[in-house]
């Protein structure tokens, strides 16, 4: 099977254990009456740790950034603007729309995957196998 094929399964997989772990503890928090911005916040902190040590060690670990600071730094960039977009898309569906919170939580979080994946494949672990490609150090 392809490599590429095998590695967005990998993340795939990844992606549904951290949205299970951001999704329980986001019920969790809203379950105990914390506010919904908080609640996404930390959900989606613990998705996210959960996130960097599988994909850092099996999805992408022959792609990885010898530099484990800087790797660590962009996937903490990437991250921060994956919960941006998510935190928005979730406040502003569930503010205005009227929806069900959980179905708010689902539509935030596919947004969030879409990002997360682009910027952990060429922002976050892609950086060493796209200089080798190029010739560059």
């Amino acid at each position: 099977m392809n490599s590429r094929i095998i590695r967005l399964m990998r993340f795939g997989l990844v992606g549904l254990l951290n949205t299970g772990i951001d999704l329980a503890v986001f019920t969790l928090l809203i379950w105990v009456s914390t506010p919904v911005i908080p609640a996404q916040v930390l959900s989606y902190s613990c998705g996210v740790l959960n996130s960097y040590i599988l994909n850092s060690r099996w999805t992408f670990r022959e792609e990885r950034n010898q530099n484990r600071k800087d790797e660590l730094l962009r996937f903490v960039l990437v991250n921060l603007a994956a919960l941006t977009i998510s935190t928005f898309v979730l406040n502003t569906l569930s503010a205005s729309t009227g929806m069900n919170l959980a179905l708010c939580k689902l539509a935030a979080t596919a947004v969030s995957i879409l990002v997360n994946y682009a910027g952990s494949r060429y922002l976050v672990f892609g950086q060493q196998q796209t200089r080798d490609q190029h010739g560059q150090e």
